[in-house]
């Protein structure tokens, strides 16, 4: 709350109306990392607790950064902006095809809060939501995976809570009216930054806003290859960074909801000392190394019977070393008959570690295997 506080004071802001901003706002663009979830909000079940709309209803802070004077990006807020079109949606299919009135009252809804006049919507989704988003209000075939996703539950709830209650448009055009929120306009701060510590207690998308780092950075292709070239899905690249940071900043217990902090403090510090292509051509090593571990990718026989051995007996909690260790080995700071003595530790230990409920713990572990490696 203090940063919110902190951020708020440098800032410009301003009580608005929600639905009168969706009006006003020619287009509102959202940020890659910015996915639709499940935490979308029930309009309908917040405006109907006050029957006789004499209460106000304060959706709290929205932070925007501004395009122009009717452009905006949406920083924090997407879920409550996505959640109101959704029901101005939902109130126009529910009145569709009754009378003339009816019809012209839409098509004005329609043109002031959902879409331009060129049928392209006015909310821009990252692109994978924007493709539902846009199915739904162009009335197209959903299919029924589309059906079981938040946004597409809403908009259902919805339609069942008008129909059911038989609720007019204009009386959820009166609620509407005393929705408001305090519009905060943010120039200076980084939008991702901001996102970042604004929904920090939320599931975010850790590998999307790694990304969106880089790109800022001009190394986002490196890293693309270093995707491409050595990892087939988003959870190989959490683990790979998982321990290839908790080998680097000594982690006893890594927090996977802080991994792109974990990676922008490592850029961050690193990039004192060398430049982005160096750090990059460095991470490319060690995941090619990570590669072969997740993949038993060797040409000596002793190393990969070691390694069959470790993954028969669940040794990913050892990988974080062994990346270390393996490093150590390409470099030429430990000899091969030291690297399969360490591997057939590891797997002996993980052998015992089964079948004993009082074996030592994987740290007691390392601190003997360093002191071995440095008697070698």
């Amino acid at each position: 709350m203090f940063r919110q506080a902190a951020l708020c004071c440098q800032s410009r802001m301003k009580t608005v109306n929600l639905l009168e901003f969706l009006n006003e706002a020619h287009d509102l663009y959202t940020l890659d990392y910015a996915k639709c979830n499940s935490e979308l909000i029930n309009f309908l079940d917040l405006m109907t607790e006050d029957e006789q709309f004499t209460q106000n209803i304060d959706f709290g802070l929205i932070f925007v950064s501004p395009k122009s004077s009717d452009q905006y990006i949406i920083v924090d807020g997407l879920n409550r902006i996505l959640s109101l079109s959704l029901l101005l949606h939902a109130v126009c299919e529910c009145y569709k095809k009754t009378t003339e009135r009816n019809e012209k009252a839409i098509k004005t809804i329609r043109t002031k809060y959902l879409v331009h006049g060129s049928g392209k919507s006015k909310l821009r989704l990252n692109e994978s939501d924007s493709i539902l988003y846009n199915k739904i209000i162009n009335g197209e075939r959903l299919s029924g995976h589309e059906k079981n996703t938040p946004m597409f539950i809403l908009l259902h709830n919805f339609w069942s809570q008008i129909k059911e209650e038989k609720l007019q448009a204009s009386k959820i055009f009166t609620m509407l009216k005393k929705v408001s929120v305090t519009l905060v306009e943010t120039d200076n701060v980084s939008k991702r930054n901001l996102y970042y510590k604004l929904n920090g207690s939320r599931n975010l998308n850790q590998i999307l806003l790694i990304e969106d780092y880089l790109k800022e950075n001009g190394i986002k292709k490196e890293w693309d290859e270093i995707k491409q070239k050595y990892f087939s899905n988003n959870d190989d690249i959490i683990q790979f960074l998982k321990d290839f940071f908790v080998t680097k900043f000594n982690y006893k217990k890594f927090n996977p909801e802080r991994l792109y902090e974990s990676f922008v403090n490592y850029f961050e510090t690193m990039m004192q000392y060398m430049p982005e292509d160096v750090l990059m051509k460095r991470m490319k090593h060690s995941a090619a190394l990570y590669y072969n571990i997740l993949n038993v990718k060797f040409n000596s026989d002793e190393i990969k019977q070691a390694f069959i051995q470790i993954k028969m007996h669940s040794g990913e909690d050892t990988y974080a070393y062994i990346l270390d260790v393996y490093n150590d080995f390409t470099e030429g700071n430990i000899s091969e008959t030291t690297f399969v003595e360490i591997l057939n530790t590891i797997a002996d230990y993980l052998k015992n570690r089964v079948n004993s409920e009082n074996n030592m713990e994987f740290n007691e572990l390392i601190q003997y295997l360093n002191a071995f490696i440095t008697c070698k």
